[in-house]
């Protein structure tokens, strides 16, 4: 008898109202996904100039709607949404919601790391 597995989708879908975007799910984009999530957050914990507040928070969200969905993908939002509380908001469920479903595929080396003492 052989053991059959299945070839499992290696992207994740992601819809920003009409906007269809995937986020590819590569060992390369999980990596540049944690690393530039974690310095977007910081950098928007940082601001706190009410003058410079609107036009650094929408080059911050540029930068972090490139890096995870593809480049024109914040132009493409911001079309759709001109309005930076409102992508400030997409945003955080944007890193949220692949930050779960990262989780759930095993794509965090902790948890694969828990498996596999399990299994010992």
């Amino acid at each position: 008898m052989a053991i059959k597995i299945e070839k499992k989708q290696t992207e994740i879908p992601i819809e920003i109202g009409d906007l269809k975007f995937a986020f590819d799910v590569t060992d390369e984009s999980i990596q540049r996904f944690r690393e530039n999530a974690i310095k977007i957050q910081q950098e928007l914990e940082v601001i706190n100039d009410e003058e410079e507040d609107f036009n650094k928070t929408k080059d911050i969200l540029k930068k972090g709607f490139d890096v995870i969905l593809g480049d024109g993908a914040f132009e493409r939002v911001y079309q759709m949404t001109p309005s930076i509380p409102y992508l400030l908001n997409y945003f955080i469920q944007l890193v949220d919601g692949l930050t779960e479903e990262l989780n759930d595929i095993g794509a965090f080396q902790e948890r694969a790391n828990k498996y596999l003492r399990k299994k010992k």
